[in-house]
Parts: C-alpha cells; structure tokens; sequence
C-alpha cells in the first residue's frame, strides 16, 4: 500500500507518503497521457478547459480509490442522531399505546381474554400494533449499530483532506462546487480505512527530503494518471519501504539502550552514580517507547519494568 497527498505549494509540511506539486490550470503544457485512448486523444488545452467533462467523477473516484489515506466520507452525525431521535421517539409512542392496550384488556371489568398467548390472541389491533413495532425497531436498531459503527471511525486527519481539496484546486471545476463541498466539513469527515502510525514516523515524514528520497520512490498508478491533468507532479511513495525503515531505525535504538548502559555501568564507580544511570536509561526507555510504537501506557510501564531488570542484571555484572 502507498499514500500521496495532492499539493498545492512546496510550502507545505505535511505527514504524507507522496506528493502533488501545484500547477496552475492556466499553464497547458505539452503532455500524453498514459490512459485510455479516447483520453490520449483529447487535446491538453481542451482537457484543462472542461475537466467537468474529461474528468469529472471518474477521475475523482480513481483519485479516491488509490489509497486509503483518501477514502473521506461524512458521518452525517446530526441527521444521524436526528434520525434516531425521531425513530426512538415513534418506538416510544408504540410502546405507550401497547402498554395501554394491555392495561385496557387487563381491567376486571374487561372480556376474559388470555394475555399470555400469541396462539390464541384475540385483539388484533395487538397484533397490528406489535408488527409496527417490530418494523419500527428494525429500522431503529439498524441504525444504530450502523451509526455507531461509523462513530468509531476515527475523524479524517487535516492533512488528507487539504489533499482533497488540493485535487479540486488542481483539475478546476471537475466536480461541481456544490458536490464538492463536502470537505468543507471537517468535523464530520470520517476515515474509513485508518492505519495508526507511530510518533516517529510522523516526524521524519515532516520532512519533505525524506519523503522525496529515491528509496521509497514508486511508479505512479496508470489508472490516476490517465485521469489527472498534472500526471509529472504526482509523487508516491512506498508505505511497506518506509515501515521497513522506521522498524530498522526502532531496532537500532532498542540495541543502542542495550548496549550503551552496558557499558557505561562497567565504567562508572559508585552505587549512587550507577542508580542515576539506570534510572536515566529507564526513563529514556520509556519516552522511545512512546515515541517509536503505539503501545498504550500499560503496556509501556511492562516493557520499562522488563527493561529495568535487565539493568539490574548489568549493574550486578558490573560489580
């Protein structure tokens, strides 16, 4: 799997797996496209025109379907919980009138029916009344858990969608503003398909020479290019090299708080001068773990008392 984000300027700092550099729409240069050939065809100029016609939601949904970091959907969270709301409340009147219509065939007063038998029911407004129930909580519960479902999609991060927003501002007015707007919505954007990356990882990809390096350089898909004007300024890049790397570099640091106390306990005299030691490499152990995994904090303080016992041991091996 690889990421990219659309760019606008090089300005930018963004956390990303690949870029788009901006290019005007009123720049038209001499370019093929590696498409279908109806698209190979159509001039460039006429391309850049009327990308409402050449692009449109093709290209958009090619653009979108290309990685998972775009795949930006609105929760619809308050008409959702709206929704809800309203089905709840029409369940609520249901169960007010069943509750009702057995309290009314419960009187002494009332016809001797049996209460406790669907067999032999003998009120069908009850059974007409427990049918919109049930097609009532249906939809309800349906909802519900779908909705609840969508909750915990974590929400779209800034940077994906300015990527969005970066690839309406570079293929102008391929899909209507209108429709486009949905991004205008931050706080209701959800990612379907999250992937948690580590705090390292977040650093290094803050810099736009470490996303740029050759390394994780890979060929851009066909069916993206062929559908975006600017097929020169994507960039991608390879998200299993890039975690190859940040899992070698995570290696090298846990062997480095293993070697280095090691070493430093064999040349350092004193009891207290050796617990200052070990009790700065532990705290070290802990911020690395932190910052270099996603562990959750009980599972930070295991690894540091396992790693504390092992300096214990170095420091016996040092006296």
């Amino acid at each position: 799997m690889w990421r990219f984000v659309l760019w606008r300027s090089l300005l930018f700092q963004r956390s990303v797996r690949a870029e788009v550099s901006d290019r005007s729409p009123n720049h038209h240069s001499q370019m093929t496209s590696p498409g279908s050939t109806d698209s190979s065809a159509l001039e460039e100029v006429e391309r850049l025109k009327k990308p409402w016609k050449y692009l449109g939601y093709r290209a958009f949904s090619n653009f979108l379907s290309s990685d998972d970091d775009f795949l930006i959907f609105r929760r619809f969270g308050p008409l959702n919980t709206r929704v809800l709301l309203f089905l709840q409340d029409e369940i609520v009147q249901l169960e007010n009138q069943l509750e009702d219509l057995d309290s009314d065939h419960s009187r002494k007063e009332a016809v001797d029916i049996h209460n406790g038998s669907f067999r032999q029911e003998a009120v069908p407004e009850r059974v007409e009344l427990l049918t919109k129930i049930h097609a009532k909580l249906k939809n309800y519960n349906d909802l519900l858990i779908q909705f609840s479902t969508i909750r915990s999609q974590p929400r779209a991060s800034k940077k994906n969608i300015e990527s969005l927003d970066n690839w309406f501002h570079n293929t102008q007015n391929a899909i209507l503003d209108e429709e486009a707007a949905y991004i205008k919505h931050p706080y209701d954007l959800a990612a379907i398909v999250p992937k948690p990356t580590t705090p390292l990882r977040q650093f290094l990809e803050r810099s736009t020479r470490f996303r740029r390096l050759g390394l994780w350089k890979k060929i851009t898909p066909r069916h993206v290019t062929a559908h975006f004007p600017y097929p020169e300024a994507l960039h991608y890049g390879s998200d299993a090299r890039i975690d190859r790397f940040v899992a070698a570099t995570i290696t090298l640091l846990g062997l480095a708080m293993l070697i280095a106390p090691l070493w430093i306990l064999a040349n350092v005299n004193g009891v207290s001068k050796r617990l200052g030691v070990i009790t700065g490499f532990v705290v070290l152990f802990v911020a690395l773990i932190g910052f270099t995994t996603v562990a959750r904090p009980f599972e930070s303080l295991a690894a540091a008392a396992a790693y504390s016992a092992v300096l214990v041991v170095f420091l016996q091996i040092a006296s």
